[in-house]
């Protein structure tokens, strides 16, 4: 009778292994698809790709966007080869409809930002795939910018996850909203880490610190393109 039971145990969960490969392999081509479908709205949406590096190390990363639309999502499948997990507001999921959906095809992270137990669940969730050797992407302004600022203040816990779990920050920086036709400006940036935290107990003006250290990065980033850009309009107005 145990010896019986033994294999039934056995089958299900080599059942439910086999299951697992399935949808991991599903999810892999799905991302497969939105990097081709990523080349094709970049004919309509186009933007320039800046590059601080040549290519990125097969390794986890935790990516940091700057937000502007729901395009935005379209960057981080153009950075790296293999899937990436975006942490998004848990709101996309009780709409319902084609957010929903999608959210769920791409593993998306649900965030709640008030602090509950959700919260700490995607926190416990990025970790988990990072450790796993897997990608993550945060907006860590929270929210679309649609305020005629540089960047919203940034929400915490990104700093957090990333020396915890030891993984190196891609920045990557938008000049602008994307728009039809109307070309914008993408800044990949080398990864950023904080060794000098590693294995150690951090404190929480320590994290505050590494989030500004990369806020203040991202922000310099962008305007010092858009002065650069502002710079040649100038010497071009004078030429004519």
């Amino acid at each position: 009778m145990e010896t019986e039971n033994a294999e039934k145990t056995h089958k299900l969960k080599e059942k439910e292994r086999k299951k697992q490969e399935r949808a991991d392999r599903a999810f892999v081509r799905w991302f497969a698809f939105l990097r081709f479908a990523e080349k094709i709205l970049r004919v309509f949406v186009p933007y320039k790709r800046h590059n601080a590096v040549e290519k990125y190390e097969d390794r986890p990363y935790i990516m940091l966007c700057n937000h502007f639309s729901m395009l935005d999502v379209m960057y981080p499948c153009a950075a790296i080869n293999k899937p990436v997990h975006f942490m998004a507001k848990k709101e996309l999921w009780d709409n319902g409809g084609f957010l929903k959906w999608f959210c769920i095809k791409c593993r998306c992270i649900p965030v709640s930002r008030d602090g509950s137990a959700s919260d700490v669940k995607a926190i416990m969730q990025a970790m988990k795939y990072l450790k796993n050797g897997e990608n993550i992407l945060i907006f860590p302004e929270g929210t679309r910018n649609k305020e005629n600022v540089d960047m919203l203040p940034f929400k915490g816990g990104f700093a957090a996850i990333a020396l915890k779990t030891r993984t190196p920050i891609i920045p990557i920086v938008q000049s602008g909203k994307a728009g039809l036709f109307k070309k914008n400006h993408v800044f990949f940036g080398a990864p950023v880490e904080f060794p000098e935290y590693y294995g150690k107990k951090i404190t929480e003006e320590e994290i505050a610190d590494c989030e500004k250290r990369l806020r203040d990065m991202m922000v310099k980033t962008r305007t010092d393109f858009l002065a650069a850009e502002a710079e040649k309009k100038k010497k071009k107005a004078k030429k004519d």
